[in-house]
C-alpha cells in the first residue's frame, strides 16, 4: 500500500482535465472518450517523466520522509504515476457503471424545466385573472357599500313609516269587535291597541300628515262607544254587590281586577264615566259594609255572657249581690270577674277564626265581651285590608297618589261602618264593671294596631284609637269605682263590725285575683295608668285590712287574721305563675313576714314571756323563778301553743310556716337564757339541756 491510501476519498475528482458534458456524450462515441482519456494519461506520464525536482519540491513533507529514508526519486515518482493512474480508471469505471443513470437524471431535469415553464405560463395566467377578480371584488365592495346604506335608509324609514300606519290604521275587525262585542279578553286586548292608535294621533296631531286628519273622527267614534260600553260593563257589575250573600272579593279579584285597564281607558279618555263608575261601587260598598256589619254586631251582642254590673266591685258586700226574684239564676250564668283564668287565652289564639253567628246559636254557646270584641273587630279589619288593597290597586295607576285617593274613597266606604264598630263597643262600655274584660279589650286592640301596621293598611288607624278613647276612660272610671267600694266599705262600720273569722276575708280573694289579672295583663306594656291605679287599689284594701283585724281585740287573733289574708294574697300571686306579680308578691310577703314575727312574739309571751324578758342585768333571783318555770311547765307550754296555732291557721302550709317560725324562735329565746346564766356563773341553777328542748319541739314539727 502507498502512502496516499490513507488520505484517498472514496469518490475522487475527475483528472485535471474537465470531463466531457452530458450534452457531449450523447453525440461521441463511448469507445472515444476512452480513447481520449488514455491520450490524456500519457501525456501526463510524459509530463511526469519530465518533472524536474526543485528546491520547492524537496521541502515537501513526503519528498522529505522518502528522502530521509533513502529511497530513489525515481522509483517513487513512477510508484505514484501507477497509483494515479490506478485512480483515474477506478473513477472511469465508476463513472461507465452510472452514466446511465446521469442520463436519465438529464432527461428527468428536462422534463421537469418543461414542466416548470407550463406552471409559469400557467401561474402567469392566474395572476392575471387575480388583477382582473381583485378588480371586480373591490367594485362589488363599493356596491355593497352603497347597498347597505341605502338598507339602512330604507329600515329607518320603514320604522317610523311602520309606527305611522300602526298608530293610523285600525284593523276592520277590531272596530267591529268595539262596536258590536261584549266584554271580553279579546276585547280588551282590541282596546288596548285602540288605547295606543289615540295616544299617537294625540303626539302627533300638530304634524303635517293628512292620514292623521282622516283617522281622528273615527277614533272618537271608538272612544265614545268604548267608554259606553266599558260604563255599562262596570255599572252591571256594581249592582250584582248588592245581591244578598254576594262574595266581594271574589268578583274583586275575577272581575274587576281582571279588567282594570278598562276603567284607566276611563280615567284617561272620559272622566265622567270613570268619576260615575267610581261613585257607584262607593256607595255600593258603603251599603254592603254597613249592612253585613250592623247585623253582625246585633247577632253578637245576642251571644254574651250576663254584663258585670256596679254590685261586682271588689268592696260590695255579698249580701248586696244577692238580690231580687232572678239574682240566682244571674250569679250562676255570671263567670268570676276577678279571676283571668283562660280570658287571657283570647289574646294568644292564633286561628283567626271568627265567631259564627248561625252556628254558635245552634249550639247556644255564650261569650264574654272580649270574645266578640276581638271577632268583630278581626273581621273588620280583615275586610278592610283587603278592600283597601283592592282600592289602591284599581282606583289610581299612578303610585304617587294612590295612597291619597285609596284614603278618601276608603273612608267614604267605612266611615258608616266604623261608627257601628264604635256604637258595637260603646253599647257593652257604658254599662260594663268589667275592668278585666274592659283590659283585655284594650290589649286586643293594640294587637290589632299592630296587625295592620304590618299589613300597612294605615286607613283605620283613626278607628283603632277611636276605640282606645272609649276603653281606656271607662277602664280608669271602673278602677276609680274598685278604690272608691273600699273607702265605702272602711268607713262601714256596719259592715266591719261583721268581720268575727280569723280566716282571709272574701275582699281579699277579690282583691289578690283583680291585682293578679290587671298585672298579667299589662305585663309587656307597663302602663304607667295601670300601675298607679293598683298602687292605689292596693293602699285603700290595705286600710280596709287593718281596720278589720282591729275588729279582733285578741291580739293574737288580729295578728293571725292579717297573716291569713296576706297569706291567701301570696297563694294566688304564686299560682298564676307570672313574672309581671314579682313585684307584688315580694311587697306582700314582707307584709306576711313583719305580721308572721309579730305573732311569734304574741304567742310565745303567755308560755315563755319570764326567759324572753330576761336581760344580762335580770337579778339571780329572777333568773331562778324563770328556770323554774321553764322546767315545770314548757311541755304544757310547746302542745298549747301547737293546739293554738292549728286553731288559728287551718291551712297546711301556712299553719306548718307559722308553727316552725315560734318553735324556732323559742330555741333562740331560750338559748339566749342559758347563755346569760352561764355568763353568771350560776351553778346551782340546773336548767333544762336544750338538746331535750329541741327533741321534744321535733315531735310538734309534723303535726300539720
Amino acid at each position: 500500500m502507498s502512502l496516499f491510501d490513507k488520505s484517498l476519498p472514496p469518490s475522487p475528482p475527475l483528472p485535471n482535465k474537465e470531463l466531457p458534458l452530458v450534452e457531449d456524450i450523447k453525440e461521441k462515441n463511448l469507445l472515444e472518450i476512452l480513447d481520449t482519456l488514455h491520450l490524456e494519461e500519457e501525456e501526463d506520464d510524459s509530463v511526469d517523466s519530465d518533472v524536474d525536482f526543485d528546491d520547492d519540491i524537496i521541502g515537501d513533507d513526503i519528498v522529505t520522509q522518502a528522502l530521509e529514508n533513502e529511497m530513489d526519486l525515481r522509483e517513487y515518482a513512477h510508484q505514484i504515476a501507477n497509483e494515479k493512474s490506478a485512480v483515474q480508471r477506478t473513477l472511469e469505471n465508476n463513472y461507465l457503471q452510472h452514466v446511465a443513470s446521469f442520463i436519465n437524471l438529464h432527461n428527468e431535469i428536462e422534463s421537469c424545466d418543461e414542466v416548470l415553464r407550463r406552471m409559469e405560463d400557467l401561474l402567469n395566467v392566474f395572476q392575471t385573472d387575480l388583477g382582473d377578480i381583485s378588480g371586480e371584488i373591490q367594485s362589488l365592495q363599493e356596491q355593497s357599500t352603497h347597498m347597505s346604506v341605502k338598507l339602512k335608509n330604507r329600515k329607518v324609514v320603514e320604522t317610523r313609516l311602520g309606527k305611522a300606519l300602526q298608530g293610523m290604521v285600525i284593523p276592520p275587525y277590531m272596530i267591529k269587535k268595539i262596536m258590536e262585542g261584549e266584554v271580553d279578553e279579546v276585547w280588551l286586548q282590541y282596546l288596548q291597541a285602540i288605547h295606543k292608535q289615540m295616544r299617537f294621533v294625540k303626539a302627533n296631531q300638530n304634524r303635517p300628515i293628512k292620514a292623521l286628519k282622516n283617522v281622528g273622527p273615527e277614533l272618537e267614534k271608538l272612544r265614545l262607544k268604548a267608554s259606553s260600553t266599558i260604563r255599562d260593563f262596570f255599572m252591571s257589575r256594581i249592582q250584582l254587590l248588592s245581591v244578598p250573600n254576594a262574595n266581594v272579593q271574589i268578583m274583586q279579584q275575577s272581575v274587576f281586577l281582571k279588567y282594570k285597564e278598562l276603567y284607566f281607558f276611563l280615567l284617561e279618555r272620559h272622566h265622567q264615566a270613570a268619576k260615575d263608575v267610581k261613585q257607584a261601587y262607593m256607595n255600593a260598598m258603603k251599603w254592603y259594609f254597613h249592612s253585613h256589619f250592623e247585623r253582625y254586631s246585633k247577632g253578637l251582642l245576642k251571644l254574651q255572657t250576663p254584663v258585670v254590673d256596679k254590685t261586682d266591685l271588689i268592696g260590695v258586700e255579698e249580701h248586696s249581690r244577692k238580690g231580687g226574684l232572678f239574682s240566682k239564676s244571674i250569679i250562676k250564668d255570671k263567670s268570676n270577674i276577678f279571676t283571668l283564668g283562660d280570658r287571657s287565652d283570647t289574646l294568644r289564639i292564633q286561628d283567626p277564626g271568627v265567631i259564627l253567628i248561625h252556628f254558635a246559636e245552634s249550639r247556644e254557646q255564650k261569650y264574654q265581651f272580649e270574645q266578640l270584641f276581638r271577632s268583630f273587630n278581626l273581621t273588620l279589619i280583615d275586610n278592610a285590608s283587603s278592600e283597601y288593597l283592592f282600592i289602591n290597586e284599581f282606583f289610581s295607576r299612578d303610585i304617587k297618589q294612590a295612597a291619597d285617593i285609596a284614603k278618601i274613597i276608603f273612608q267614604f266606604i267605612f266611615e258608616s261602618t266604623e261608627k257601628v264598630g264604635m256604637n258595637f263597643t260603646k253599647s257593652y262600655v257604658d254599662h260594663s264593671y268589667d275592668a278585666v274584660g274592659i283590659l283585655l279589650c284594650i290589649r286586643i286592640n293594640t294587637q290589632l294596631a299592630l296587625e295592620l301596621q304590618r299589613r300597612r293598611v294605615p286607613t283605620l288607624e283613626g278607628y283603632t284609637n277611636a276605640t282606645n278613647m272609649l276603653l281606656w276612660p271607662r277602664f280608669q272610671h271602673v278602677m276609680s269605682l274598685h278604690i272608691e267600694s273600699l273607702k265605702k266599705i272602711f268607713n262601714n262600720k256596719t259592715a266591719i263590725s261583721t268581720v268575727k273569722d280569723i280566716h282571709p276575708h272574701y275582699i281579699t280573694r277579690r282583691y289578690a285575683e283583680f291585682i293578679a289579672s290587671l298585672l298579667v295583663l299589662n305585663d309587656g306594656y307597663d302602663d304607667a295608668i295601670l300601675i298607679k291605679s293598683v298602687h292605689k287599689l292596693r293602699a285603700e284594701f290595705e286600710a280596709v285590712l287593718s281596720r278589720m283585724s282591729h275588729e279582733f281585740t285578741d291580739s293574737p287573733r288580729r295578728i293571725a287574721f292579717l297573716i291569713n289574708n296576706y297569706d291567701l294574697i301570696v297563694s294566688v300571686f304564686q299560682e298564676t305563675r307570672n313574672k309581671a306579680l314579682d313585684g307584688e308578691l315580694d311587697y306582700t310577703k314582707q307584709l306576711l313576714s313583719l305580721q308572721t314575727n309579730a305573732f311569734v312574739d304574741e304567742e310565745l309571751r303567755p308560755y315563755f314571756g319570764s326567759i324572753m324578758e330576761c336581760k344580762s342585768d335580770t337579778t339571780i333571783p329572777e333568773l331562778e323563778r324563770a328556770c323554774n318555770h321553764f322546767k315545770e311547765t314548757w311541755r304544757q307550754s310547746l302542745t298549747a301553743i301547737n293546739a293554738s296555732v292549728i286553731q288559728y291557721f287551718s291551712n297546711f302550709r301556712n299553719g306548718t310556716i307559722v308553727l316552725h317560725a315560734v318553735l324556732g324562735q323559742l330555741i333562740i329565746y331560750y338559748t339566749q337564757f342559758l347563755d346569760i346564766i352561764e355568763a353568771q356563773n350560776l351553778s346551782r341553777i340546773q336548767p333544762v339541756n336544750v338538746q331535750t328542748v329541741m327533741v321534744e319541739i321535733k315531735k310538734f314539727r309534723s303535726n300539720f
